[in-house]
């Protein structure tokens, strides 16, 4: 069985744990997402297990649920060792979203590292592939229902936002350094 912290409505860690499928109205978790990009603006994606109960064989980013003594951050960073055996450091790391969801709130986390594929420790009871691809690839995913959305709004406005800080106009083309300068 499985503890986590709960919040109230408002975000305010209260002085309780629960079994996290066992929350009430107005009791709610902290969920984590963590998308990985590499130096190359590719992301990393993994799928599904065919034996998860819930979306198996869908394509997503990396995804769990805080425990007890968890800090959104630090929840995220187990989540993405535990997942693909990645150790990510804590300044490679940034908060780039969060929204609320029936009983959770949902923080989400950037990480730019470059991580080969071949090194990659696939949890095997919940993920049974991973491969990089663009934005734009993984939003095409999306609409052929093969990819999770939850949290790539949020990801695609961050990028989309953090391009504008990093264009240079050239002959009337928009021209795009690169997410990791």
């Amino acid at each position: 069985m499985e503890y986590v912290d709960v919040y109230n409505n408002l975000g305010e860690k209260l002085n309780y744990t629960k079994e996290r499928h066992n929350l009430q109205r107005g009791e709610n978790r902290i969920s984590c997402f963590a998308w990985i990009i590499n130096s190359q603006n590719e992301i990393l994606i993994q799928q599904r297990a065919s034996s998860v109960k819930n979306m198996p064989n869908m394509w997503e980013t990396v995804s769990g649920g805080a425990i007890e003594g968890d800090t959104p951050l630090s929840g995220t960073i187990r989540e993405i060792k535990e997942e693909l055996g990645i150790v990510a450091g804590k300044d490679n790391m940034e908060l780039i979203g969060s929204y609320k969801r029936y009983n959770d709130f949902v923080v989400i986390y950037l990480l730019k590292q470059d991580v080969k594929l071949n090194e990659i420790k696939m949890q095997k009871d919940e993920v049974q592939n991973v491969k990089y691809v663009t934005v734009e690839e993984y939003a095409k995913m999306i609409e052929e229902g093969i990819a999770v959305a939850s949290g790539f709004n949020i990801l695609k406005e961050y990028l989309d936002n953090y391009y504008q800080k990093y264009m240079i106009i050239k002959d009337g083309k928009r021209l795009i350094l690169s997410y990791n300068t």
